[in-house]
């Protein structure tokens, strides 16, 4: 009994060591998407804060646009040059525009440094805060898979 045990947990911890080789070795560059319109939402509090959606074309984004961009009882996407809260649908805005035209495999990483991405980042912006929902929205697009209208 005590050998069939034995064996037993040698080709498990096998098995599972072959498992984690596979994990580690996997690269992200090396995914591909189907070529599909996109959709997804960085959600918090109950409140759908950043709804985004796009196309890929050879896992390469083209019109990403938002449906909604909403946080603390405002919507950015009405705001106008002027309102005080303007520069943060500036900085939304920015997010978008950089990710047009990149590879959806790598360009996302970019982004946990927004100021590589955003005019204008300081200590008070949130700038950061922004675009991980971004960042988010776009993998919950990826992860539910093409969006059949």
């Amino acid at each position: 009994m005590k050998k069939w045990l034995a064996i037993g947990l040698s080709i498990a911890i096998i098995f599972g060591a072959v498992g984690l080789v596979t994990l580690q070795d996997t690269d992200a560059a090396a995914w591909t998407y189907e070529d599909a319109d996109y959709r997804g939402v960085f959600a918090d509090g109950g409140d759908d804060q950043v709804n985004v959606q796009f196309t890929l074309e050879d896992n390469i984004i083209t019109d990403i646009s938002y449906r909604h961009l909403y946080y603390g009882g405002t919507d950015y996407e009405e705001l106008e040059e002027g309102d005080s809260l303007y520069g943060v649908t500036e900085q939304y805005e920015q997010v978008l525009d950089y990710l047009e035209g990149k590879d959806v495999r790598n360009s996302l990483e970019e982004l946990y440094d927004p100021g590589n991405v955003i005019d204008d980042v300081d200590g008070f912006s949130g700038a950061t805060l922004r675009a991980n929902k971004v960042i988010s929205a776009v993998r919950d697009a990826l992860n539910r898979g093409a969006y059949r209208y």
